[in-house]
């Protein structure tokens, strides 16, 4: 399994963060085999790049992504938590309605984003 943090709007619009594992298969690979996630239905991939210092206030995302930590740290905040994302690090973001989160940097972040297709 994969851990990863989930950043969804709940029902009053309020960004939230969870921690979720997706799950691979199999379980542990042997030597000479990989472990598979199941598929992410998705319609492209960016690289977002922040500088020292930079970040921006609360906002939704305007569309799904699953973001990985390629170089770097960045804070985001949602619903006045504070959690710190480093290099490796795996988000499914979906707070694409409602307040949003905020993000800063300290150090700068590049980040892989693969823009989701919608859910099902």
């Amino acid at each position: 399994m994969l851990n990863c943090t989930r950043i969804y709007a709940d029902d009053q619009g309020a960004a939230r963060f969870e921690d979720i594992r997706i799950p691979m298969t199999p379980e542990e690979p042997g030597p000479e085999t990989l472990s598979v996630s199941e598929v992410f239905g998705a319609s492209g991939l960016i690289f977002a790049r922040a500088v020292a210092g930079g970040g921006h206030p609360d906002q939704p995302e305007p569309r799904r992504a699953l973001g990985i930590v390629l170089a770097g740290s960045s804070e985001i905040s949602a619903s006045g938590e504070t959690r710190t994302f480093t290099t490796g690090d795996i988000l499914l973001i979906e707070d694409t309605e409602g307040v949003g989160h905020s993000s800063r940097t300290a150090d700068g972040f590049l980040v892989a984003l693969a823009i989701l297709d919608p859910p099902r």
